[in-house]
């Protein structure tokens, strides 16, 4: 089946388009999501340091639900061609244009669903194929649509929605503790240098 049976998809908004400074009309200050809460998301290393959370003003008819992150839908980055379910810390902010919200129905599970589009092979190669020829990969809102897929029943794909999660997590445990390992070695070589 394609993805588009099982899924509602919203674009971004363009903020150039968005924002407002008139006084005329009633406004609303909203944050924007960015590619660096995204990749935490998804425990990527992420290398700009200092990205801009940019508040916006926006009109209050302007800012529709489907534009706002939550917890109960997907969120789908179009240059790396990856997807996060998001925390409820990140939830209430603006999609830009580079974002496609994706609001499965519910006979999807979403933590089995972010691991089968960002890991399962059959997905990955329709991506590859629609990036094939292009300098910059983009995936498109047509082309997200046709997506084949092919889903386990409900149950299954619980289990493994589970499975996936927690390896997420031991992933990201892993990574704090090198962190640390590091941090407590570079510790000690300086006490080493200052008991001479």
């Amino acid at each position: 089946m394609k993805l588009y049976e099982k899924a509602q998809f919203t674009q971004g908004a363009f903020v150039n388009r968005l924002e407002t400074l008139s006084d005329n009309i009633e406004t609303l200050k909203v944050r924007q999501f960015s590619l660096k809460q995204f990749n935490e998301t998804l425990g990527l290393t992420y290398r700009i340091s200092n990205e801009k959370n940019a508040e916006l003003t926006v009109p209050k008819e302007k800012l529709l639900p489907q534009l706002l992150t939550d917890t109960n839908s997907l969120v789908l980055h179009a240059h790396t061609q990856k997807v996060a379910l998001l925390p409820e810390k990140y939830s209430g902010l603006l999609l830009t244009n580079n974002f496609i919200k994706i609001q499965l129905t519910s006979d999807v599970d979403l933590a089995f669903f972010e691991w089968y589009f960002n890991e399962h092979p059959s997905i990955q190669k329709q991506l590859s194929v629609l990036s094939e020829g292009t300098s910059t990969s983009l995936l498109k809102l047509s082309h997200l649509k046709d997506l084949e897929i092919n889903l386990p029943s409900l149950q299954k794909q619980k289990t493994i929605g589970k499975i996936a999660q927690l390896k997420k997590v031991k992933n990201s445990l892993l990574a704090e503790k090198r962190e640390l390992q590091e941090l407590y070695i570079q510790q000690k070589l300086i006490k080493s240098i200052n008991l001479n």
